[in-house]
């Protein structure tokens, strides 16, 4: 059965509290029920692990009055829980359960969204506009020109029909944390509904997203807190999101990708979710709106926080931050400075709706029905029976996660947009690299720093590269924007050059004297990764580039 969820994240409110106590009394009692079946798994574990991991964290963390009070409430639990009574720690897991609900649980304000999607842009343009206050009569055709740079494709219209029938699992690509808002924007300009999404908890005290994070229907996911209670309220509270029709988006990276490099792997708790939400309904013959999952690609000419995320990634194994709370997106000028050269940029950005799919993996047509490589539809219901009727299957249904996401890295590889700053990144890192074969990454980085290549063979490189690039996109491997499809290689070396001065403060290349000198490698290094895992490198450096 289906039922029309187009506007379900107006009614968040009226069910947020239940929605909390379904997830609270789940959690529960998925845990008793297990504690008495294994006690070796029982409940003093699940405490004692959560207050070993909370008090690690908290005392990591610093002794601010919030750790503090937080430290004293776990103390409390470690003390505690070995002598407590089965009914004492009942009571206690369900206050954890209770407290963690709460946390998560995010709010959806109509007049907050309405403001976001109508008021909101011209606002932003006025606020990280160089221009005077005498100018602001030009902001608004100057944001309606970017609303025409930023290229939103895919099958718009199967998602809007398939939207008031199905339940829609938006799982897109993350390189920024500008890809919250600049997803609920293309959401918006699609006709699309708005969305419950998850984001990392950090965005709810920056200054910049913090009200919109508050009241938009977003919830929080703190990466920092790995224990297993923890991750079971946050992947209930998906479930029943998705078991009653809010359309929802999470990011499956699970953060930022700090190589540059598109999606090679994905956390499939958030994406279990799916399945586990539809099978849910199927056996207990409620009615269903099936999830329809669809991958959405996000590319960028420049990350806004590319320059901390690359440092981050190139730093030894286990010196990387988890959690990156100083980048640029913290700063309001480099913000602002971002902003600025989006408005400069031909083709900024790219936003790219993939084939949507159902929760095993398979395409699925306008009425949202799954469908066989044939084409021909078949009923996935199926896939649940066991002796005839659908039951649980706990590994089997891990199973059916990961074909999904193996699918949905597929997606993300298919419609992986090309922007001229990955074609001339990759072209001119690569023959850097050829010049140093015996070095390894980090030597090439460190030491080749300053080296020079003229003009004619910098734009014989992009070239064979740029032939590779559209010989893929014409066999349906990536994607590539208009610019790489259509401009010659020494204009899109020099589109390069420009969008590169536009916002970065260090230089990434400088052409001087008929010479490109290569400046700041690991930025190179960034934009390169994104057209890895095609097989380029070693096409490049077979004789005649083939």
């Amino acid at each position: 059965m289906s039922q029309d969820t187009s506007s379900s994240l107006l009614r968040f409110n009226r069910e947020r509290q239940e929605i909390i106590e379904e997830v609270v009394e789940r959690v529960t009692r998925t845990a008793i029920q297990r504690a008495w079946k294994d006690p070796a798994q029982g409940l003093e574990y699940l405490l004692n692990e959560a207050a070993y991991q909370e008090l690690s964290r908290l005392e990591e963390r610093g002794a601010g009055q919030r750790a503090q009070s937080e430290l004293a409430v776990w103390r409390d639990v470690a003390h505690r829980v070995a002598r407590a009574s089965a009914e004492e720690n009942e009571e206690r897991l369900q206050q954890i359960v209770t407290r963690y609900g709460r946390d998560i649980a995010g709010h959806f304000r109509p007049g907050v969204f309405q403001f976001a999607t109508r008021v909101l842009p011209s606002g932003i343009s006025l606020i990280f506009s160089r221009q005077q206050m005498a100018d602001v009569l030009t902001l608004q055709p100057r944001f309606d020109a970017l609303r025409q740079r930023i290229q939103i494709e895919g099958e718009i219209g199967k998602l809007r029909q398939l939207s008031q029938v199905r339940t829609l699992m938006f799982v897109p690509t993350h390189s920024s944390h500008m890809d919250s808002m600049l997803m609920g924007w293309a959401l918006n300009e699609c006709g699309l509904p708005p969305v419950t999404y998850g984001a990392e908890k950090n965005l709810f005290s920056n200054p910049l997203t913090s009200f919109f994070m508050q009241n938009l229907g977003a919830y929080k996911v703190d990466r920092r807190r790995r224990h297993t209670i923890y991750k079971s309220v946050l992947k209930e509270y998906s479930q029943v999101l998705l078991e009653r029709g809010f359309h929802s988006l999470f990011f499956p990276g699970g953060s930022r990708s700090r190589s540059g490099e598109i999606e090679t792997h994905l956390k499939l708790g958030l994406l279990g979710t799916g399945l586990a939400a539809w099978s849910a309904t199927v056996r207990d013959k409620r009615p269903a709106s099936s999830v329809v999952v669809v991958p959405v690609n996000i590319s960028y000419s420049l990350v806004l926080e590319a320059q901390t995320l690359i440092t981050e990634y190139l730093k030894p194994p286990g010196q990387g931050r988890l959690i990156i709370d100083d980048d640029e997106f913290t700063d309001l000028r480099r913000v602002a400075s971002y902003m600025s050269a989006v408005l400069e940029m031909e083709a900024p950005v790219t936003v790219r709706f993939g084939t949507p799919m159902d929760v095993f993996g398979n395409r699925v047509d306008l009425d949202g029905e799954s469908m066989d490589a044939q084409g021909r539809r078949l009923d996935p219901e199926r896939y649940l029976w066991v002796n005839g009727r659908p039951e649980p299957d706990p590994e089997r249904d891990r199973e059916y996660t990961r074909q999904l996401g193996s699918a949905v890295l597929e997606a993300f590889r298919e419609n992986n947009v090309i922007h001229p700053v990955h074609i001339v990144s990759f072209a001119l890192f690569e023959h850097l690299r050829r010049q140093h074969r015996s070095w390894d990454i980090q030597r090439t980085l460190r030491f080749a720093i300053g080296d020079t290549l003229s003009v004619s063979v910098a734009t014989g490189e992009i070239e064979r590269c740029l032939r590779h690039v559209r010989r893929l996109a014409d066999e349906g491997a990536l994607r590539v924007n208009r610019q790489v499809r259509s401009m010659g290689a020494h204009d899109i070396l020099l589109e390069c050059m420009r969008v590169f001065q536009l916002y970065h403060t260090s230089p990434v290349a400088a052409a001087e004297a008929g010479q490109v000198r290569l400046l700041n490698l690991p930025l190179m290094y960034f934009y390169s990764n994104r057209l890895r895992g095609y097989d380029l490198e070693r096409r490049l450096d077979s004789p005649g580039g083939y």
